[in-house]
């Protein structure tokens, strides 16, 4: 009877272990976050604003310093393994999917994106700007309210990027420099109407892996220095000052080429 009873357990035993394996194997991993962290730089240093001096050099070796820079993401991407698409959703009034970058806020640096499917990703596609589509969904919020005065109400858009500074080698009042560019639609009978939404797509090199409880982070640089050398160099004695869509679209085909990806957190 010992000896009956004793097989019964070992049998048990084993049925359990069994069943504990397969139920480990069949667990799917869960969704979880992966945040891009953005860092601003002017060449190979760090961007600080407000500097007493004109610290950073474009292309053409004028000096400068810079007191606002900020800009806006959207439409990100993360492409999986596979070469299917995980999106960061959108919604029509602004509250979510749009990202208003500001270097005076730096936890305004990092975007969160949650409920990303568990996988294996390998590169971002975003959006800088706002798509005009935007225009006629009413009041917006978030980072899309005309609050943060980042809104054009005579041109009905969103500035996208806008950079201000001071140069010895301006010619502006105090010798500023003011960039600001928006512009989400071009028309033939407007010519100071011209598109300056652009799209970047970034690989990591590597992949990153996402799951619940794992951190997966991708940091991209934006060089401001950039904004005025590639493939269009700025003179900021000629224009120091633009402020129209038609005006800064040498600005706009140049940003696109001031982000680079630099390095993946992937624990």
């Amino acid at each position: 009877m010992i000896i009956k009873n004793s097989t019964l357990l070992i049998a048990t035993f084993f049925s359990l272990s069994i069943l504990s394996s397969c139920s480990d194997d069949d667990v799917t991993p869960q969704a979880g976050e992966f945040t891009l962290e953005f860092d601003s730089r002017a060449g190979d240093a760090n961007l600080q604003l407000n500097t007493a001096n004109t610290l950073y050099s474009n292309a053409k070796g004028q000096t400068f310093n810079v007191t606002l820079f900020q800009y806006y993401i959207s439409n990100i991407k993360l492409k999986r393994e596979d070469g299917t698409y995980f999106e960061d959703p959108m919604s029509t009034d602004g509250s979510k999917g749009f990202y208003l970058i500001k270097e005076s806020e730096p936890g305004s640096e990092e975007i969160v994106l949650t409920d990303v499917p568990a996988g294996k990703y390998t590169e971002v596609t975003f959006t800088i700007g706002v798509d005009g589509n935007q225009i006629n969904q009413g009041a917006q919020t978030g980072a899309l309210d005309p609050a943060n005065q980042m809104f054009w109400s005579w041109n009905s858009g969103w500035i996208f990027v806008a950079f201000e500074g001071t140069s010895p080698q301006s010619t502006e009042t105090g010798s500023a420099l003011v960039y600001h560019t928006g512009g989400y639609k071009s028309d033939p009978a407007n010519a100071n109407l011209v598109n300056n939404l652009r799209t970047k797509t970034l690989s990591f090199g590597e992949t990153a892996e996402v799951e619940k409880g794992r951190e997966a982070v991708g940091h991209i640089l934006f060089d401001v220095a950039r904004l005025f050398a590639s493939p269009n160099q700025i003179d900021f004695s000629s224009n120091a000052a633009r402020h129209s869509p038609a005006s800064c679209q040498t600005v706009a085909d140049n940003y696109v080429n001031a982000f680079t990806f630099d390095h993946l957190h992937n624990d």
